[in-house]
C-alpha cells in the first residue's frame, strides 16, 4: 500500500472510531485529527469535511458487503447437482459476514445518517441492490435448469435474502441478541434454505 493510501485509510479508520463513539453530529474534524495523530492540514488534504468522510466510510462498507456476498455466491456460479447444499453454503458465509459486530456497527451508523446527503439511497444501490441483482441472476439460471419453479428471479432473491436474515438480522441490529455462534449461523442458514426451497420447488402450484 502506498503511503498516501495508508494515510487515507488511517484517517477513515479514525473517523469510523469517532463516529461510532460520539455519533456523527457530535463528532468534529478536530476529534478525528487527534485520534489519527495527523495535522489538520494533512487530514483536510484528503477530506474537506466530516460529511466527505462519512460518505467515503459508508461507500467502502457497502462495497465490502457486496464483495463478501459475491464471494459467498462462488459455489452458486457453477452448475450444482444439489442446489440446496449450494444455497446453504452461500447462506452460511453471508450470515457470518452480516452477523459480525463490525458489519452491524457500520449498518447502524449508515442507518442513523441515511437521510443525509442521499447516503441511504447510494449505500443501498452499492450494497443490497447489487447483492440482490447478482443473486437473482444465479437463481434465474437455476430456474432455467429446472431446479426451481419459474418465477420472478428478483423477487426470489429478495425472498432468499429476507429468509436468511429473518432469525438474526433485526435482533442483532437492535442489540437484543448476542453474536450467534457458528452452529447457530449454520442452523439459521439451513432453515432459511429449507423454507426457500419449499416455496420455490419445481411444480409447486400457487393459488391464483
Amino acid at each position: 500500500m502506498k503511503k498516501s493510501e495508508a494515510r487515507r485509510q488511517a484517517i477513515l479508520d479514525a473517523a469510523t472510531g469517532v463516529f461510532h463513539a460520539s455519533g456523527f453530529d457530535r463528532a468534529s474534524m478536530s476529534d478525528i485529527c487527534n485520534r489519527v495523530g495527523y495535522s489538520k492540514a494533512t487530514v483536510y488534504g484528503y477530506f474537506k469535511s466530516k460529511e466527505e468522510l462519512l460518505l467515503a466510510i459508508a461507500f467502502e462498507a457497502a462495497e465490502a458487503e457486496f464483495e463478501a456476498a459475491r464471494e459467498a455466491m462462488g459455489a452458486l456460479a457453477q452448475p450444482a447437482s444439489d442446489l440446496a447444499a449450494a444455497l446453504d453454503g452461500f447462506g452460511r458465509r453471508y450470515l457470518a459476514f452480516t452477523c459480525a459486530p463490525e458489519t452491524l456497527a457500520m449498518r447502524r451508523l449508515i442507518l442513523a445518517e441515511a437521510g443525509r446527503l442521499g447516503l441511504g439511497n447510494q449505500c443501498y444501490d452499492l450494497g443490497p441492490a447489487r447483492i440482490i441483482a447478482a443473486l437473482a441472476a444465479l437463481l434465474h439460471a437455476a430456474m432455467d435448469a429446472g431446479q426451481l419453479r419459474e418465477a420472478g428471479s428478483m423477487l426470489a432473491a429478495r425472498h432468499l435474502k429476507a429468509l436468511l436474515e429473518a432469525e438474526w438480522g433485526e435482533r442483532l441490529l437492535f442489540r437484543t441478541a448476542e453474536t450467534p455462534t457458528p452452529e447457530q449461523i449454520e442452523g439459521a442458514a439451513e432453515r432459511a434454505v429449507q423454507a426457500f426451497m419449499a416455496a420455490y420447488r419445481p411444480g409447486l402450484a400457487l393459488p391464483a
